[in-house]
């Protein structure tokens, strides 16, 4: 419906995005969730609505939509009389971080061969490959080959690439190697590598009978050591056939917590 008195519209907003803070001078609107989660700023009140349900804004009330989740969210816009300003000024931008510094709407899917210059990239930054061991184009594109392997990639809602990772030893019934994690040095500090981390261990955890994650840290890599034991990782005595770094430290995550 589009009336100059009453205008019922769906609109979405997507993943990790919100429209700017404004108000209407005449235009009393509501807003309806079809699918998804809102936050909605109304003047200095913060409300959580949910599929199902709705929330009134009144005219000259600033007002915000806000998207922290994951997955696009679908509104119906009802406004009496029809906001002229444009798409009732409800144009998405993205979200930087949300309020615990993960950046909102990245996600984690299974590397392209596009993407492994951006990758290689990543680990050749000035203040990363000194942790790391081999690597390179052919490496990455042999680990994209390999049956006992998963490359992934870390993405913003525009699919660039922001960090990845690797998990090892998957031919192996009980244990999942953490191969490798790595955060692109511009998109360090905003929660990415416990968002990458997280949804590695996941994966990881989601394989049958798997008892055990393991991974190989640089001794004198404290900031990766705090992030590790932040998640549950303990540090252990290497088992037999655990092939670490001259100076690695080997460190174990329970999926049960034992």
């Amino acid at each position: 419906m589009d009336r100059s008195d009453l205008s019922v519209v769906q609109e979405s907003l997507a993943a990790g995005s919100a429209t700017r803070t404004h108000a209407h001078d005449r235009s009393r609107e509501y807003f309806h969730v079809l699918s998804g989660r809102a936050v909605v700023a109304v003047g200095p009140r913060t409300t959580e609505v949910t599929a199902g349900s709705g929330i009134e804004i009144p005219p000259r009330v600033r007002h915000q939509i806000r998207n922290e989740t994951d997955e696009e969210l679908l509104l119906l816009v009802v406004s009496a009389p029809k906001v002229t300003s444009g798409r009732h000024a409800h144009r998405a931008r993205p979200l930087r971080r949300d309020y615990g510094g993960v950046v909102v709407g990245s996600y984690l899917r299974p590397t392209r061969p596009g993407d492994l210059d951006t990758v290689v990239e990543i680990e050749s930054a000035q203040d990363t490959g000194q942790w790391l061991g081999e690597g390179g184009r052919e490496w990455h594109e042999q680990v994209l080959q390999a049956p006992d392997k998963e490359h992934w990639v870390l993405v913003d809602r525009l699919d660039r690439v922001v960090a990845f990772g690797i998990l090892a030893a998957l031919d192996r019934p009980d244990e999942v190697e953490l191969r490798r994690m790595v955060v692109a040095p511009e998109g360090r500090g905003q929660g990415l590598g416990r968002l990458l981390l997280r949804q590695l261990l996941e994966h990881a955890a989601g394989r049958p009978h798997v008892r055990r994650v393991w991974l190989d840290v640089g001794a004198d890599n404290a900031r990766a050591r705090s992030l590790y034991r932040a998640f549950g990782f303990v540090e252990r005595e290497a088992p037999p056939g655990a092939i670490l770094l001259e100076n690695g430290l080997y460190m174990e995550w329970c999926p049960d917590g034992r």
